[in-house]
């Protein structure tokens, strides 16, 4: 005998991605790059929509930015990682790159760990915009700021 689909998801094990539902929609993204030791700085403008994988387990980010008025397209899965028991995103771009992250939402505050960026933000209140921090690695291996952002509920 089949077990009725809302049944199936009361024996689902509570999902802790459920917590990211802040991010599901679209969001007009600004950002000043600041100069870094391989970047000479300029201005990044995206469009970035976010939504549920069919069983709401991972989410996709869909990206498509323009870094000073050069397009770039990327794609983020968002999700538990099944050992770990914490949350991670995979990014995929167009140029073929693809970077993996340890990522965390408390409160307020997001933040994304790579091992060559990392990015460090909070929501405002209503939660309807989320302002931070990108930094990049340098080859010496410190932090050096790097893209200010801010990203507004469309």
């Amino acid at each position: 005998m089949a077990v009725p689909a809302r049944r199936r998801r009361s024996l689902l094990p509570p999902n802790p991605v459920s917590k990211l539902e802040v991010f599901i929609g679209t969001w007009n993204t600004t950002g000043n790059v600041l100069k870094t030791d391989v970047n000479p700085g300029g201005t990044l403008i995206a469009t970035d929509s976010y939504r549920w994988l069919h069983g709401g387990r991972f989410i996709v980010h869909d990206v498509d930015a323009r870094f000073d008025g050069k397009p770039t397209r990327s794609m983020e899965v968002i999700g538990l990682h099944p050992t770990r028991k914490e949350l991670f995103a995979t990014s995929y771009d167009d140029q073929g790159v693809s970077e993996h992250f340890k990522v965390a939402l408390s409160g307020r505050r997001w933040t994304i760990d790579g091992q060559s960026v990392r990015f460090e933000g909070s929501f405002d209140s209503a939660r309807t915009r989320l302002a931070g921090l990108w930094e990049l690695k340098t080859g010496r291996g410190r932090w050096q700021p790097w893209i200010d952002l801010v990203l507004e509920r469309a």
